[in-house]
């Protein structure tokens, strides 16, 4: 009996000191934000907020009040909380920043700083860290979020998805995340970098559901390459070129088309399978540093246009020395191309000095800027071709033997 006394008395204590669901609100309640975007404004900060509208997510058609999937609330305040919550005076539901997949910066922002928008991000408990950031090249925040975009009912989901493909079949486009970006903000010996994307077409029914009712869509959304940024402010853009080599460099690469020519003047085609580098570096007569990109890949012949019997072994390694020569000096410039235009060590060279020589780098720490400049770099590629696919002989050569 004692023991059963006990018990209920223990019973009683824990539930008063339960919490329960305290912090529980209904979906009904909440306007779920899918992007936000945020562009300079003269007076502080005009900020867009995608909202997905539940009852009509599930078709582009819209609904029997001809309502879209999305909706797009703007407002402006001197600091980004100041500017959503005047955005409540407009939305029928409390802002839901959990699901949030995108946020785009307007490039006249991004070119004065993203640090206060970074800042306010990483302190707000509601926001994770796994969406992407972008760059609007030449245009605002606010009208790449305007697009009525094709195959994804919700433009924000069609963004993430964009990068995710882009990334993985073309690496000619960054992906990167709220902790990346972070991560190489608060590094001494490294710069950030962010995805592009910018506006192309006809922009004069972006926002309308006429935009993709048509086997060409009036206006889409395009991949724009790399956003160069020193510290948190964009300095410049890269490239599809430039773009590749900074990927290939930060181990990015997980899939790219390339070609090279043959010597007899025709064309291979070629596809990375898979690609590793490594930087490793070396201390010269002067006691100065010297990097070498040393890239391992491995790739799949996908065409070729010439009469290179692929049956010969010679052959085989002739391809490859001539692709290696290709990522040897292509990237190499590109390399120097970053570091006299912008001046930004975004491939973390700096980083790697750090962790491989620590007490060398104390000399550089404060001067690391200036001296990526001049600092010497060099790519060693090794490529091995895995496949070179069913037909062994090119058919144009094939049907001359005929």
């Amino acid at each position: 009996m004692h023991t059963k006394s006990l018990s209920c008395i223990l019973l009683l204590i824990s539930l008063t000191v339960l919490s329960g669901c305290w912090s529980r609100r209904e979906l009904n309640d909440l306007a779920i934000v899918m992007a936000l975007g945020v562009d300079l404004d003269k007076d502080g900060y005009a900020v867009s907020a995608q909202v997905m509208n539940p009852g009509q997510a599930g078709s582009l058609s819209g609904g029997a009040n001809g309502s879209l999937p999305i909706v797009t609330y703007k407002a402006k305040g001197k600091t980004i909380p100041e500017a959503l919550q005047r955005m409540l005076s407009t939305t029928p539901r409390n802002l839901y920043l959990a699901h949030i997949r995108v946020l785009v910066f307007g490039e006249a922002f991004a070119r004065q700083g993203v640090g206060d928008a970074v800042d306010f991000i990483t302190r707000n408990h509601e926001l994770r860290t796994d969406f992407f950031l972008l760059v609007a090249k030449h245009t605002e925040a606010s009208t790449i979020l305007d697009v009525i975009t094709p195959f994804e009912q919700i433009p924000a989901n069609s963004l993430y998805s964009s990068i995710l493909v882009a990334h993985k079949n073309w690496a000619g486009t960054g992906k990167v995340t709220l902790q990346q970006f972070i991560v190489e903000l608060e590094r001494g010996g490294s710069n950030p970098i962010m995805s592009g994307v910018q506006l192309e077409g006809d922009t004069s029914e972006q926002g309308s559901l006429k935009n993709v009712q048509s086997v060409i869509p009036k206006s889409l959304i395009k991949q724009a390459g790399i956003a160069v940024f020193k510290k948190d402010k964009l300095i410049g853009w890269l490239g599809e070129g430039p773009s590749k080599t900074v990927n290939y460099v930060l181990n990015e690469v997980e899939s790219t088309q390339g070609n090279v020519e043959c010597p007899d003047g025709g064309v291979a085609g070629f596809i990375i399978t898979n690609a590793k580098s490594r930087i490793r570096i070396s201390i010269n007569e002067q006691e100065e540093p010297e990097f070498v990109i040393h890239l391992k890949a491995e790739a799949n012949l996908t065409a070729l246009h010439s009469r290179m019997d692929l049956s010969q072994t010679a052959s085989i390694r002739e391809l490859e020395q001539r692709i290696e020569g290709k990522f040897n000096n292509l990237m190499t410039a590109n390399i120097r191309l970053v570091q006299e235009e912008y001046d930004s060590d975004i491939f973390g060279l700096g980083e790697e000095l750090h962790r491989q020589y620590p007490k060398l780098w104390r000399s550089y720490r404060k001067h690391w800027a200036e001296s990526f400049q001049s600092v010497k770099v060099s790519v060693k590629s090794d490529v091995d071709i895995r496949r070179i696919g069913s037909v062994v002989q090119p058919q144009q050569k094939e049907m001359e033997q005929k």
